[in-house]
């Protein structure tokens, strides 16, 4: 059986991997298989090449949670832009004949 904890680095190599290329939908598995790994190891700190291994594994952890913040900052602007547009779309749609009482009409003859 291989090294559980370069086993984990390797997990958050292909986390990070898969943040960076912003493929979300395979991210549920592998939160699935380091809950896994991480319930397997031992309940003792680890010593020598264990011990490195998990910091290298906080290294990337680190990294991909830099990448995350990015991502949801730029998520969350475009989510505004979004918002503001829509507004003005229902500002223009409830000002057509909002003053006669008439159906709101949109001219289509170009």
């Amino acid at each position: 059986m291989s090294d559980p904890y370069v086993a984990l680095v390797g997990l958050a190599e292909r986390e990070h991997a898969l943040v960076v290329a912003g493929e979300w939908e395979e991210l549920a598995g592998v939160d699935a298989a380091r809950r896994a790994m991480l319930a397997a190891l031992p309940d003792g700190a680890p010593a020598g090449a264990a011990r490195a291994a998990l910091a290298r594994a906080a290294d990337l952890q680190a990294a991909t949670t830099a990448a995350l913040s990015v991502q949801v900052s730029e998520l969350r602007r475009s989510l505004g832009h979004v918002a503001q547009g829509r507004t003005a779309v229902q500002g223009y749609g409830a000002g057509a004949g909002a003053g006669a009482g008439a159906p709101a009409r949109v001219d289509l003859s170009g």
